[in-house]
């Protein structure tokens, strides 16, 4: 009963303004994208769907945006909106610094006791009758960006501490990531990177190591703790109109009654500030797909 609700996705790294308020904003354009992911193939339920849109302001040198998470495990079924702030701080065209927070609402549903079978039917822990809670939510984060490398952290539901967990109220959760771009040749970079996850009660941690070929296409290859494998592949459809789509498995005591999880995202950048960027924030345009 004491898992993370925040969603683990695999492909954090093309969502990650899900995760971390910082991001809002990063790439100086307009941009909205869709991700669903099925859990757990062959259990019913298991679910997640996520809307992200942001955008650059750059008389501000802010982003602003909105994330949207909607999960379903089951028994426990989670609505997480927000808009989120991002205030970016240039390093004399070498860096920037970007600080993130995010503000809205986390509604959770525990669906009772058609779920379970209880054999204590007085136990606290798994109770048997439905209850909702819908809480106020903060978070807030960093990222730190040069032209081939960054590094990031993150607190989701920053004012919710561990002696506060119940079945329907968040466990603080912390998330740090770092990876960078080294460029085979003119045409194909190769991108490896690490990502922890934590909430004192799940440790995670994923090791990515990505392909880029004229940031067009896109291979991603990942192992999760503990021994989660997958792949993810994207390609840019049309102009900036973009699909990933993913494939990942878990070698553990579910696998014989699973057959993996599948991810899509889907997405498109609408090119803004252009002279801005390239006069104050050159490296703010650097994406990896």
């Amino acid at each position: 009963m004491n898992a993370q609700i925040d969603p683990i996705f695999f492909q954090q790294t093309h969502v990650r303004g899900l995760s971390n308020p910082a991001a809002t904003g990063k790439g100086g354009d307009i941009y909205a994208g869709m991700n669903i992911r099925q859990q757990w193939i062959g259990f019913p339920g298991p679910s997640t769907q996520a809307i992200l849109a942001h955008g650059f302001l750059s008389p501000y040198q802010s982003g602003v945006g909105l994330s949207a998470i909607f999960h379903d495990d089951g028994p426990l079924n989670s609505k997480n909106i927000k808009i989120n702030y991002a205030f970016f701080i240039p390093f004399n065209d070498v860096a920037f610094l970007s600080l993130g927070a995010g503000l809205g609402f986390l509604g959770n549903l525990y669906k009772g006791g058609d779920y379970f079978i209880a054999r204590d039917p007085d136990d606290e822990a798994v109770p048997l009758e439905a209850h909702s809670k819908l809480l106020p939510d903060f978070d807030f984060g960093f990222e730190f960006n040069t032209h081939i490398f960054e590094f990031g952290g993150a607190i989701t539901h920053i004012t919710y501490g561990y002696h506060d967990q119940i079945t329907v109220r968040p466990m603080r959760n912390f998330i740090a990531y770092s990876r960078f771009k080294q460029p085979l040749n003119n045409n194909w970079d190769v991108i490896p990177g690490v990502t922890w996850q934590y909430n004192r009660k799940v440790n995670t941690f994923e090791i990515t190591t990505g392909l880029r070929y004229n940031n067009n296409f896109c291979a991603d290859f990942s192992y999760r703790n503990p021994m989660n494998l997958g792949v993810a592949l994207g390609i840019n459809l049309y102009e900036n109109f973009r699909a990933v789509y993913s494939y990942d498995y878990g070698f553990d005591y579910l696998s014989s009654y699973n057959s993996g999880s599948h991810e899509i995202t889907i997405s498109y950048r609408l090119d803004m500030n252009k002279t801005y960027i390239k006069n104050k924030l050159r490296f703010f345009s650097w994406r990896m797909f």
